[in-house]
Order: structure tokens, then sequence, then C-alpha cells
């Protein structure tokens, strides 16, 4: 073999191997399946002519016994890669070409037919001289292979005629990957004179073959490069957009939150107002008046205001220790039914309180009260407006590891859709409100490690459990205790 048709070889199969692996794995781990396993095709089809085509230059006239077969496999592959050419030039530019590739297609499937039946091929190999030196053996064509020939050729050339007129649609990446392809014009041009035996120069087969490679793989590679660009930048518009769409977001909870504690600050004012109002009214009627209890009750009144923010600043500094002690639940239970009388008067709420005097638990004093409280609060905020029995009552529930306590209503209930999501920020039950009550009620279970659950059912009231990890401490009568109560 002649040294130039050698290393023509040697880099054909280095070049198209590379391909071949690089859109073999393109096609398996993108979603451009079917243009990488076309150009796949085209690409084998392409080193398999680049290795017939260093069997068919000899340097000596004699073919020997198998040229035919070469001559035949020769172009059958070309006739594949002008078709498979024109189908992936034709995706690519979107040149609207699907007439011209189903009829490719249609007359290059039964090439092999033809072919084995020597339509297309006479079973004659000769050897054409070339001006380097040495033979380039090619197999005479019967008139329907010519015919075959010019068709691919012209089917070649219309499609760069197409892609031409179309090139101010074509993007920048397209039109360079256009130009790449041009070259291949003159060298398939060249190698076809050369196979009929028009001019007698070197077969350019290979290099023309190989231009066309490299182009369609620039171009999918130059697409893949501005896809992930555009990616990039479009990732990077999702994520101000989704910056915004946060600090939007953020801005419309706080203004639910600050609305929500407007309200709850102005009951705590009102009741202010209105124990200050009924003081002075009774003090100018009655001389002996004592006001030492309206002073208590609007001290309590604004102590409690005051714990509520302090409590919202634990809420989002949380920073607060706890400062666990021996805490009576229901010492904690009545001093919030004391701070929340006023509100059980229109409409008159009952309040029961079942829970245990002898009952002890270790917490904090401050977080329980929080939770009774709001728990409270949220309780009478439901049954306002409702027409059935209006009863809060506090409870818990017996067992040896856990404190549980509970607290339920007899109101209006809760619906599922809000109950699932009930402890989020901002959901709440009630018109005007924040939801940041029950965000401190389950705020306050958990810095104690505990767990909260909610049952209820439209028109059935709802009970809130509170379950604490620390066992309850209570103390049980003696025995004789128990006999003298029978």
């Amino acid at each position: 073999m002649h040294s130039w048709a050698q290393a023509t070889l040697w880099l054909s199969v280095g070049l198209y191997g590379y391909l071949i692996v690089h859109h073999a794995l393109q096609a398996i781990l993108t979603k451009s399946y079917r243009m990488n396993l076309l150009l796949f095709a085209f690409i084998v089809s392409s080193l398999g002519i680049s290795v017939v085509d260093a069997q068919l230059y000899r340097q000596s006239p004699t073919p020997p016994e198998n040229a035919f077969t070469y001559a035949a496999v020769q172009f059958l592959l070309s006739s594949l890669c002008g078709a498979l050419f024109v189908q992936i030039a034709n995706d690519m530019f979107r040149l609207n070409l699907h007439t011209l590739t189903r009829f490719l297609w249609g007359i290059t499937i039964p090439l092999l037919p033809l072919t084995a039946l020597g339509w297309i091929l006479k079973p004659v190999v000769e050897a054409e001289p070339l001006i380097v030196g040495g033979y380039y053996l090619r197999a005479l064509s019967t008139p329907l292979g010519g015919a075959y020939s010019a068709l691919y050729l012209a089917a070649f050339l219309f499609t760069f005629l197409m892609a031409y007129r179309r090139w101010y649609a074509l993007d920048v990446y397209n039109r360079a990957v256009l130009g790449v392809l041009s070259l291949g014009i003159p060298l398939i041009v060249v190698d076809m004179l050369v196979y009929y035996g028009l001019i007698r120069f070197v077969p350019t087969w290979s290099l023309g073959i190989g231009t066309l490679a490299l182009g369609l793989s620039l171009q999918l590679n130059l697409r893949a490069h501005y896809l992930s660009k555009e990616l990039a930048r479009t990732n990077q518009e999702l994520q101000r957009v989704y910056q915004q769409l946060i600090t939007q977001e953020r801005a419309g909870v706080v203004g639910q939150v600050v609305r929500g504690i407007v309200h709850d600050l102005k009951n705590f004012f009102n009741n202010v107002q209105s124990l200050a109002e009924v003081g002075v009214l009774r003090a100018r009627k009655d001389p002996q008046f004592d006001a030492a209890r309206y002073f208590g009750s609007i001290r309590d009144a604004t102590q409690h205001a005051h714990q509520y923010l302090q409590d919202l600043l634990s809420l989002t500094r949380d920073e607060q220790a706890l400062e666990l002690s021996e805490v009576a639940p229901a010492q904690v239970a009545r001093e919030v039914e004391r701070l929340v009388g006023a509100h059980l008067l229109n409409p008159p709420v009952q309040i029961v309180n079942n829970i245990p005097q002898s009952l002890r638990m270790h917490a904090d004093r401050r977080y329980l009260m929080q939770l009774f409280l709001n728990l409270t609060l949220n309780a009478v905020q439901a049954l306002q407006g409702w027409h059935g029995e209006r009863r809060i009552e506090y409870d818990w529930i017996e067992d040896s590891e856990r404190t549980i306590l509970v607290v339920r209503d007899t109101g209006p209930g809760i619906p599922p859709e809000v109950r699932e999501r009930l402890f989020e920020q901002s959901i709440t039950t009630r018109s005007g409100g924040s939801g940041v009550g029950l965000m401190l009620v389950r705020h306050a279970v958990e810095k104690h490690d505990g767990t909260i659950q909610v049952i209820s059912e439209p028109g059935k009231g709802t009970t809130f459990v509170c379950i604490f990890p620390t066992p309850p401490i209570v103390e049980l009568p003696t025995t004789a205790a128990v006999a003298r109560a029978a």
C-alpha cells in the first residue's frame, strides 16, 4: 500500500473511531438521540469506505480476487452515506426536503438486492492509472448504476443549494458548519470524476467524506454548546425570578403576620380600655368603690400583651434557653382562664379544667403558659360564631412515660384542607387571624422536644393533644386515704 494511502487510512480510523464513540455516547446520554444515531451510522459507513478505498488503491494493475466485492461494498456504503447526509442536513438546517429524503431512502433500500443481481455493477474490475503513481480499481457501472450515482450527486448538491438559500435564516453556528461542509463539495465531485475515469487524480472520497463527518459532528457539538449556554442563561433568569417571587412571598407573609399581631394586640388593649372605662363609671357612682381589682386586671392584661411580644421575639430569634422546673399544668390553666376571663362573657363560654391538681411535669412555665393561652384564645375565637354548646376543656391522658395534655372545644371544627397545614406560617381558621398563635403553640411544644396532634371534624369540635417526652409526676393517694374516702 502506498504511503499516502496508508496514512489516510490510519488517519481515518483514528478520526472516525473517536467520532463513533463520541456520538454513540451522545445518543445514549442526551435527548438528541435520533440525530446522534443518524450521524453514528454515517460515520460508521464512512469508516467502512475508507477501509475499502485503501484496499482498492494498488501499486500494480492486477486486481485481487475479491476486488469486485470491495467495489460493490464501496458503492453500497457510498449510497448509504449520500442518503444519510441529505437526511441529517435536512434535519439540521430545517430544509423541509422531506419528499427528497423519502425518495432517496426508497431507492437506497433495494440497492443490496439490485447489486447482488448485477443490475448496478458489472462483474468487471478495471485498474485506472493515477498521475501520482499506482492504480485505482473500479467496477464498471451499469446504466442503472450510473443513474444512481447521478441521482445521489444531484441530491447532494441540491441539499447545499437549499441550505444556502436559507443562509440569512441560519444562526451563526449553522453558518459556520455550512461553510465547513462546503469544503467537501469539490472533494466529492473530484472523487466521482476519478471513479468514472474522467480524470486521473488521487481518490478524494476519504477526504471528502471525512470533511462531511467533521462538519456534521461540529454542528451537533456547537449546538450542544449553544444549548448549554442557553440553559445557563435560562437558569440565571429563573434564579432571578425565583428570588423576586421569594421576596414578594415574604413581603406578603410579613404583611399577614403583622396584620395578625396588630389584631391580637388590639384585642388586648380593647380589654384594658373596657376595664378602665368600667372602673371610671363605678368610681363615679360609688364613692366606696375599690379599684384594686380593676387595676389588677389591667395590670394582668398589659403583662399579657408584653409577654405576647416577648414570645414573638423569642420565636423569631429562638435564643431563649429553656428554664425547666416542676410545673403544675392545672395551675397554669387556671391562670390562663383568669387572663382570658373578659373574652368568655359575650357570648358566654364555659371552661372546664379536668387536669388533676396533683399532676406535675418538668417544663418551662413560660412556654406552657404560651401553649394554654394561645389554644384557649383560638378556641374562644372559634366559639364566638358557634350556635351550639360553647365549652373549652383542659384535660390529660394518663401515661407513665410521657406527659400528655389535652385542650378541646365543642366548636365548629376545622376543615380537613386547613387541618393538614394548620401549623404552617400564616395558616389560620378565623377571619383577621395571622396563624401566629398556633405557631407559638407548636414552638412551645417543640422547645420541649414534644409533638402536637390535632383531632377535628366539622361540627364536632377540635382537640389538641400535646405530647411531652418527660414522664408525669403524679402524687398518688395513699391506701388509707382511699379507704377514708370510701
